[in-house]
């Protein structure tokens, strides 16, 4: 199960392996966007991040996966971000990356039309990669 230290970590391995130059990553220690990378081609990308569970060892949900409801509101607080990234930087990429697993792929699904039209990016991730949902 990942964490979000966990997908930040992936993401930014990824990114790197495709040519991004990393320029901020956050730990859940932090805030602000957890990653900001620059694409090759010179496109600013701020990807925010959530878990299928608690980071935090002394967290009574650390190591549980989170339920539907907690999922909704990962992805709404990760839209929120995104959408106001968008708002302040009409020419960035806006990305949230979010564990691979059914709550989460589910919930993107019931909202891939509007997703898809609002230009976020949603990335799935696992420890095998990232699949490029939307």
């Amino acid at each position: 199960m990942l964490t979000e230290n966990d997908v930040i970590e992936l993401v930014c391995a990824e990114l790197e392996r495709n040519g991004f130059k990393i320029e901020q990553q956050l730990s859940t220690a932090q805030t602000g966007i957890d990653i900001e990378a620059i694409s090759p081609e010179g496109v600013y990308y701020g990807i925010e991040a959530k878990g299928a569970t608690s980071s935090k060892l002394e967290s009574p949900r650390y190591g549980k996966e989170f339920n539907k409801s907690q999922v909704k509101t990962h992805i709404g607080m990760a839209l929120v971000a995104a959408f106001r990234l968008k708002n302040e930087r009409q020419n960035a990429e806006a990305a949230i990356a979010l564990p691979d697993n059914f709550n989460h792929r589910s919930l993107v699904a019931e909202m891939h039309k509007p997703l898809s039209d609002s230009g976020i990016k949603v990335w799935l991730v696992n420890r095998d990669g990232i699949e490029k949902y939307i």
